[in-house]
């Protein structure tokens, strides 16, 4: 089983805009409340805080139903 979410599953749960910098949607967006917003210096600051193993402990803590989506057994 996986740990962590790749790229193609954070644009399941996000979006990316004209410049390339990655934001979450709304149903996982406080996850993101404390970490650096996406700038021109920083294009995926909020991609690469999805793709950590804390962020997986996160959505299972928090929106199981979405864990479970991502993360299956094997």
């Amino acid at each position: 089983m996986k740990a962590v979410l790749n790229w193609k599953d954070i644009n399941g749960i996000g979006r990316t805009d004209s410049a390339g910098r990655w934001y979450p949607n709304e149903d996982v967006a406080e996850y993101f409340n404390a970490i650096r917003s996406p700038s021109r210096a920083w294009p995926h600051s909020y991609a690469k805080a999805a793709q950590t193993l804390k962020f997986s402990n996160w959505l299972f803590a928090n929106r199981l139903e979405l864990a479970h989506r991502f993360f299956k057994e094997s």
